[in-house]
C-alpha cells in the first residue's frame, strides 16, 4: 500500500513524455517515421520537400540543391561570377599581361611584313 503512493507520487513529479521529434527543414513540424524524407543533410515530410520558389513537388531526381535547399531544374540559383579585388598584386599582373600581349602581337606584325 505504501509502495503504491510513492510510484503515484513519482508520477505526478516526473509524467512521461514521447521523444523528441526531428522538425520538417520547411514547415518546422515534427517528422515521424513513416512521412520522413532525408535530403541535403535535413529532415523533411515527403510533401514539403519542394522548390524554394514555386513549390513544384520535387523527387531525389528531380531536386537540385542550393545552400541546402531544393529548387527545380528552373529555378535553380546560377552562380554569379565575381569580380577580383584589384590589389596591388593583381594590378601588376594585369600590366604584365599587357605588355607580353602587346610584344607578342608587335612580334607577329613583323613576322608577317
Amino acid at each position: 500500500h505504501c509502495s503504491s503512493a510513492v510510484f503515484h507520487c513519482q508520477r505526478s513529479i516526473m509524467p512521461w513524455k514521447p521523444p523528441p521529434q526531428p522538425k520538417c527543414a520547411r514547415c518546422e513540424k515534427s517528422v515521424y517515421p513513416t512521412e520522413k524524407f532525408n535530403c541535403l543533410d535535413q529532415i523533411w515530410h515527403k510533401p514539403c520537400f519542394n522548390c524554394d520558389v514555386c513549390h513544384t513537388k520535387l523527387t531525389m531526381s528531380s531536386y537540385r540543391g542550393f545552400d541546402r535547399r531544393p529548387y527545380c531544374k528552373t529555378h535553380y540559383p546560377e552562380g554569379k561570377a565575381t569580380q577580383v579585388a584589384e590589389t596591388p598584386e593583381t594590378l601588376r599582373l594585369k600590366k604584365q599581361t599587357e605588355r607580353q600581349s602587346v610584344v607578342k602581337y608587335h612580334q607577329a606584325y613583323e613576322e608577317d611584313k
